[in-house]
C-alpha cells in the first residue's frame, strides 16, 4: 500500500459514471443514518467532484461505522502495519470492498490518498465510533446466528427475536447494506444463500415451530463458537488430547479446518458434509489403523447430532429423537 497525493487527484482521473457511483454509494446511507440524499441530475463532472470532496469525510465515516469488528481491525492493520502479500491474499474480500467504494485505488500497487489516510486515522481512534462498531458487530453476529439456526426465518419471527434490542428499527436496513451477509432479505423472510430450493424454503418457512434460543446463543452461533458448549465437542477434544500431543492452542486449528466447516458451513448437505469431513481428517491426521480414524469421525458426527438443524427449525437430531 502506497500513500500519496490527495483524494481529488484520484477522483479527477475517474470517469463520470464512476463518480456517480460514489454519490450512489453515499446515498445508500440515507436509510441507515437518516441523511439527506445528494441529488446530481445532469450536473457536469467538475460539479460532481466538488460534491464528493465536500462529503468525503462523512462518506468515510459512514463506511467505517458499517464495518464489523473484524473488518475494523483489518482497516487498522492496513493503516498502521506493513502489508505483505499474505495480508492481501487473506483479506481479498475486504480489499475489494474498499476498492469498490473508492477508498483505495489500484495501479501497479494499492494506493490511498494521504488526506483519506488522515481522516481514517482520526475516525478509528474515536471512542464513540469504536463502541458503535462493537455494538453492531454483536448484532451482525446475532443475525448470522439466526440464519445458522434456521436457514430461513420469517421477518415476523426475526422481529420477535430482535424486539428487545434498542436499535431494532435500524437492523434490517443495516443488514441489507452489510456486504458480508450470506443471506437474502425480502419483505417476508430472510433466507440463507445456501438454500436455493424453493420447495424446501417454503417447507421450512411454513413450519413456525422455531426452537427458542437466547440472543447470547445466536451470537455464539454467529461467532462459530456455539459448539464449544456441546458435550460431544468436549469429549472430542478430550479424545484428541489422549491420542495426540494436543494443546489448547490447537483447538483453533481443529475448529477452523474440521469442526466449523462440518457444523456451520454445510447445514443442508448431510452426505456431502460427511464425505468432506472424512477427507479433511485424513488430510490433517496420521493413522496407524482405521480404528482411531473411525472413532474421530464418530465423535465429530455426534457433535452435529447436538447442533441446530434447519429441517428441525433449530432443534437438534438428539432433541427430536428424545422428544
Amino acid at each position: 500500500m502506497n500513500y500519496k497525493d490527495n483524494y481529488i487527484d484520484y477522483i479527477n482521473k475517474l470517469k463520470k459514471s464512476e463518480l456517480i457511483e460514489i454519490i450512489d454509494n453515499f446515498n445508500l446511507f440515507n436509510e441507515i443514518f437518516k441523511i439527506e440524499k445528494i441529488i446530481i441530475r445532469n450536473e457536469k463532472k467538475d460539479k460532481i467532484i466538488e460534491k464528493i470532496m465536500a462529503l468525503k469525510e462523512d462518506y468515510i465515516k459512514y463506511i467505517i461505522m458499517t464495518l464489523d469488528l473484524e473488518d475494523f481491525n483489518k482497516l487498522k492493520e492496513l493503516i498502521f502495519k506493513k502489508k505483505d502479500n499474505e495480508y492481501l491474499l487473506n483479506n481479498r474480500g475486504f480489499i475489494n470492498y474498499l476498492l469498490e467504494k473508492k477508498i483505495i485505488f489500484k495501479d501497479n500497487d494499492l494506493l490511498m490518498a494521504v488526506d483519506i489516510k488522515e481522516i481514517i486515522i482520526k475516525l478509528i481512534k474515536n471512542k464513540e465510533i469504536i463502541n458503535h462498531i462493537k455494538l453492531w458487530d454483536r448484532i451482525y453476529k446475532l443475525a448470522d446466528g439466526i440464519i445458522i439456526a434456521y436457514g430461513v426465518v420469517s421477518i415476523k419471527y426475526f422481529n420477535i427475536v430482535i424486539s428487545g434490542i434498542p436499535q431494532k428499527e435500524e437492523i434490517l436496513s443495516r443488514l441489507n447494506y452489510y456486504y458480508k451477509k450470506e443471506y437474502i432479505i425480502d419483505n417476508k423472510k430472510i433466507v440463507s444463500n445456501k438454500l436455493t430450493n424453493k420447495k424446501r424454503i417454503d417447507k421450512y418457512l411454513k413450519d413456525d415451530n422455531y426452537k427458542y434460543f437466547t440472543n447470547k446463543d445466536y451470537v455464539l452461533l454467529g461467532s462459530n463458537i456455539y459448539h464449544h458448549n456441546i458435550k460431544s465437542y468436549k469429549r472430542f477434544i478430550k479424545m484428541l488430547k489422549s491420542n495426540y500431543i494436543f494443546k489448547n492452542k490447537d483447538i483453533e486449528f481443529i475448529d477452523k479446518y474440521i469442526v466449523i466447516p462440518y457444523l456451520y458451513n454445510s447445514l443442508n448437505e448431510e452426505e456431502i458434509a460427511k464425505n468432506n469431513l472424512e477427507e479433511t481428517i485424513i488430510k490433517y491426521f496420521e493413522f496407524k489403523k482405521d480404528k482411531l480414524k473411525n472413532k474421530m469421525l464418530e465423535e465429530v458426527t455426534k457433535i452435529r447430532d447436538e447442533f441446530p438443524l434447519w429441517e428441525y427449525r433449530g432443534y437438534s437430531k438428539k432433541e427430536v429423537k428424545n422428544g
